[in-house]
């Protein structure tokens, strides 16, 4: 089991380097990395050019411009945004605390409802309410967000007036969380459905299944003991990549409901060339990966005895 956490800490220290890497090599491509804090109608004069010289260490062979910069992230300097002239940090924080909430909420209701739907589809089998789930998540896979956001705004904002088309609100509002976290979350409770659905009728069709059966183990035990929990770990992996992308922003959701989140932050700074944030975000994205994925690995041995002791 030690070995086991010692090397996927190693593997997680190596994605957030390589990733590091990436970014930074990304940023060198254009050649100068002050061009990047210039479009077709700027004018930097000569003292300005220079300090952007100084500031990126540009006299400094690349490996040391490299640790230079590493060093900065470490202590959460990204710089300034050429957008709105801030801290990146400044810029970024709140979007992703507006992300956060959101994507709590979705990935709340998306396994609440999907994982529940899946193991009664499954014991169901072949029953109406089976019938009904898959349908159910048909239907969420195959249309697409955006028009499923549109559609809810039309009915439940312009027609019926029940709740808010777009915004966050002040504080928590929970009326302006109900049409996106519904929306976002629709899809993955769709895909919770048909990944434990599957699992749990792989489970329960398994000989150890049986057997315990034959010995008169009770159906509660049988159904959560011995096949929910065998059946937990595409559910369990479908989990925390879903989480870790809506953590990291939804842009369709945000866009259409224009929701202060990441994803759209994002995308502005992709159109406005907004270089110093967009590393940011990647930054962020690359190390919530690791830690997720470590976490899952490290759950992984919790829930299977089997990978605790290999």
């Amino acid at each position: 089991m030690r070995i086991f956490i010692v090397r996927r800490i190693l593997y997680a220290f190596l994605t957030v380097i390589g990733g590091t890497l990436v970014i930074f090599a990304l940023s060198r491509m254009s050649g100068d990395p002050r061009v990047l804090f210039m479009d077709d109608y700027s004018v930097i004069d000569a003292e300005v050019w220079d300090r952007l010289g100084e500031r990126f260490h540009l006299d400094d062979p690349v490996p040391v411009q490299y640790g230079y910069w590493v060093w900065d992230v470490m202590r959460g300097e990204f710089g300034d945004s050429i957008a709105s002239q801030r801290p990146v940090e400044e810029v970024i924080y709140p979007r992703l605390w507006n992300s956060i909430q959101l994507g709590a909420v979705a990935w709340a209701l998306g396994t609440l409802v999907g994982v529940p739907l899946g193991v009664l589809s499954a014991v169901k089998r072949g029953q109406f309410i089976d019938y009904v789930a898959r349908a159910f998540a048909l239907f969420g896979q195959s249309l697409p967000s955006f028009w499923v956001a549109i559609m809810a705004i039309l009915i439940f904002s312009g027609t019926l007036g029940w709740l808010p088309s777009a915004g966050k609100g002040e504080g928590f509002a929970v009326r302006h969380f109900v049409l996106p976290a519904i929306v976002l979350g629709w899809l993955p409770a769709a895909g919770y459905l048909r990944l434990t659905r599957s699992s749990m009728l792989e489970v329960l069709d398994s000989e150890y299944v049986k057997f315990a059966r034959s010995k008169g183990v009770g159906t509660s035990k049988v159904l959560w003991k011995h096949t929910f929990r065998n059946a937990l770990l595409s559910p369990l992996t479908f989990s925390a990549l879903l989480l870790l992308g809506f953590v990291t922003g939804t842009t369709v959701a945000e866009t259409v409901f224009a929701w202060p989140g990441l994803g759209r932050l994002a995308v502005s700074s992709v159109f406005g060339n907004d270089f110093p944030v967009l590393s940011a975000i990647m930054l962020l994205l690359v190390v919530l990966y690791a830690v997720v994925v470590l976490s899952l690995d490290l759950l992984y041995a919790v829930v299977d005895p089997r990978i605790r002791y290999s």
